[in-house]
């Protein structure tokens, strides 16, 4: 049997105490009903494991002594997902599966056809909630990583400062793709994925994506939905890396 799991991000770790406070902790004390004793399992997102006996609950939070300590190895490749701003539903779906899927980060992307724009006290809102959905998914899937979520920026800002070595592909219907397994994958450290909202991207979008250095590519004939773009590409990208590694 597995043991229950929070997270602790790093700046907050101790050598030999680890204490969870917020969100982590009620989840700890109150939802899963931990007691002092109680063996424990917590993550800090950047591949550290560590099982703890819980020593003291407060009102606010839950300590534990640290038994083990495991540091997972650096991934051996970087898959960024930057997706165009949706609707918020299949938005926080796709968060909960980029980070199944094993995705580093996430920059959301504002383009001409967007139609969800957030700012100020609104946007700080959506980000806790959206960091929240990827918690509770690495919780839930036990992985030693949480993407890193960044604020949604404008399309030519979150595509122009992309480093020049890395892989970035971009799912279109045009006639001048390429087949996934035709690009070199594994030539590369980082793959950046570029996924359009409703609507796909502008033509004049698409190719300022192009110029930058986004290779197009299929992912089939039918027309997916943005959200379905981006979890399909992830999947594609991951199994594709590990066939040519192997």
């Amino acid at each position: 049997m597995s043991l229950s799991r929070f997270h602790l991000p790093a700046a907050a770790w101790q050598p030999e105490t680890l204490t969870l406070v917020g969100d982590e902790a009620a989840h700890c004390a109150r939802v899963r009903r931990r007691e002092i004793g109680d063996g424990i399992e917590i993550f800090d997102g950047c591949g550290r494991v560590a099982t703890a006996e819980i020593t003291a609950i407060s009102k606010t939070s839950v300590t534990a002594r640290v038994c083990s300590l495991k540091q997972h190895e650096p991934r051996r490749y970087e898959i960024h997902l930057l997706p165009a701003m949706i609707k918020a539903e299949p938005f926080e779906w796709m968060l909960e599966k980029a980070v199944e899927l094993g995705a580093a980060s996430v920059q959301p992307v504002i383009t001409t056809r967007t139609i969800v724009h957030l700012t100020g006290e609104h946007l700080e809102k959506k980000m806790l909630k959206w960091q929240r959905h990827m918690i509770e998914s690495a919780k839930q899937c036990h992985t030693p990583w949480l993407p890193r979520l960044d604020r949604p920026r404008p399309l030519t800002e979150a595509i122009s400062p992309l480093p020049g070595d890395a892989l970035k592909i971009i799912p279109a219907l045009s006639e001048h793709t390429r087949r996934l397994y035709e690009l070199p994958l594994t030539q590369t450290k980082s793959v950046f994925i570029l996924i359009g909202p409703e609507g796909d991207f502008t033509p004049e979008e698409e190719a300022l994506a192009q110029q930058q250095g986004f290779q197009p590519i299929t992912l089939g004939p039918l027309i997916l939905r943005a959200e379905t773009a981006a979890i399909a590409s992830l999947a594609m990208v991951s199994h594709e890396l590990a066939r040519q590694a192997s």
